[in-house]
């Protein structure tokens, strides 16, 4: 080996070793962003079991349906939260068992479906007031909003069929039958189609939201469970809870394009846009510990193939993906506990118990406004919420209290990524480097 060669070896070896301190110390700021401290809860009234969230961007507000726990007295009812107060704002009493929710974003309504009562109560986003219930199948289970004709669709469970709901005018302008046993939904704003997992039948129902009817019956696999729209590349993800398999719909032609084996009993789906990835979460037997620790894939939207297994807690139940600190959460239902991942390279930063003893966190959401993360917590009668927001010093990317050279090194070492993202556009370039330098010196 020649001097040079000696010479460039040692350079190369010097800038690999640069390269891993300053990819852990990446890795050390991101796992430092959010943290304990940075968790509250904010206290229900007496007995509301939070199971479901919406948060209405419009309004700043959080909206959480309170359903009884089996032999537990509880309020049926929605409550309201400020989210830039952090405190409840009103109680609405809804008809029995609010279930799942949607947003009217022409109108900004929300819609709450009873699933006990079969009834879909509209709440006013501005002044919070009841301005309809309306009757809709027998056990309304999911809603989802189809904002290209302002019209909102209802999955009912047991009359197996969808209901069809103008937003201007909240009358029923078509039921449109499907499946057996329609659980959940979604829309493709893309192709303006409604998915509707029908988890007796093991078929999707695709039904156009210019003609509201059934375009197409999709074979999937056993108890089709979970729904997702992709929107970077307009396909469809459902879980086969039965299968242990995920099928992607083509968004165009409707055709399962698709069958990606992954881990025992897929249900929950959640996009994560960093990468065009969809996690999926293998909860086994529903239940706490059935198993203790369960897993979630991580799907390559174009290779449509398994790109990594996670090691999850007890039941991961819900998904969402924070813009403001480029992470996707999940609740763990049985282990009591928030986690999250960053969301470019899916390595876990994040484990927090959101309390002591039986919390039974059930649904998750992300606010987008002030880059808030808030969980139900079914029996502790409690909203938690966890900042996400970037700091006041954003491009003090070590977090020591100043922008300086190391700074500089962590966003050199993440160029071509979204690492080290400083200006929203999700990857890091000159752009963020003049952030960084307009930022120099004490925070």
């Amino acid at each position: 080996m020649t001097h040079r060669d000696r010479t460039n070896r040692t350079s190369r070896t010097a800038s690999a070793l640069t390269r891993a301190i300053l990819a852990a110390a990446i890795g050390a700021a991101a796992a430092d962003h959010a943290c304990a401290q940075d968790l509250r809860f904010i206290p229900l009234p007496s007995n509301a079991s939070p199971r479901d969230l919406l948060h209405n961007p419009i309004s700043n507000k959080l909206y959480a349906a309170n359903t009884p726990q089996p032999g537990a007295p509880s309020g049926e009812s929605v409550t309201v939260i400020d989210c830039a107060t952090d405190s409840v704002i009103r109680v609405i009493d809804v008809a029995a068992g609010p279930r799942d929710f949607c947003l009217n974003t022409h109108s900004n309504r929300v819609y709450v479906a009873n699933y006990f009562a079969d009834s879909v109560t509209v709440i006013d986003g501005v002044t919070d007031q009841v301005t309809a219930v309306i009757a809709v199948g027998d056990g309304p289970r999911a809603l989802c909003y189809n904002p290209q004709d302002n019209r909102v669709y209802c999955a009912n469970e047991f009359s197996a069929n969808v209901t069809v709901i103008d937003g201007a005018t909240g009358a029923v302008v078509a039921s449109v039958p499907v499946g057996s046993t329609p659980r959940v939904i979604c829309y493709n704003a893309t192709s303006n189609k409604v998915y509707c997992p029908n988890a007796g039948s093991q078929s999707v129902s695709v039904i156009s939201g210019a003609t509201n009817t059934v375009v197409a019956t999709v074979p999937v696999g056993n108890i089709p469970r979970g729904i997702l729209w992709n929107p970077q590349d307009n396909k469809v993800y459902c879980s086969n809870y039965g299968s242990d398999t995920v099928s992607v719909i083509d968004g165009v032609t409707n055709a399962v394009v698709a069958t990606v084996p992954v881990g025992d009993g897929p249900t929950a789906l959640g996009h994560n846009p960093v990468g065009n990835k969809v996690y999926v979460s293998n909860v086994g037997a529903p239940g706490p510990n059935t198993p203790p620790a369960c897993t979630v894939s991580v799907i390559g939207g174009a290779s449509a193939t398994v790109v990594k297994t996670l090691t999850a807690g007890d039941e991961p139940t819900a998904f969402c993906y924070s813009a403001a600190d480029g992470r996707m959460y999940w609740v763990n239902e049985w282990s009591h506990s928030l986690a999250a991942t960053d969301a470019a390279t899916d390595t876990q930063v994040l484990l927090l118990p959101l309390g002591t003893g039986q919390v039974q966190p059930v649904d998750i959401a992300c606010n987008t406004v002030d880059g808030r993360i808030y969980t139900a917590n079914r029996l502790t009668y409690t909203i938690g919420a966890l900042d996400t927001a970037a700091p006041a010093c954003p491009a003090d990317l070590d977090n020591n209290g100043s922008v300086d050279g190391v700074d500089l090194g962590i966003l050199l070492a993440s160029w071509g990524t979204p690492a080290g993202d400083l200006n929203g556009d999700a990857r890091t370039d000159g752009a963020d480097l003049g952030v960084l330098l307009a930022g120099w010196g004490p925070c």
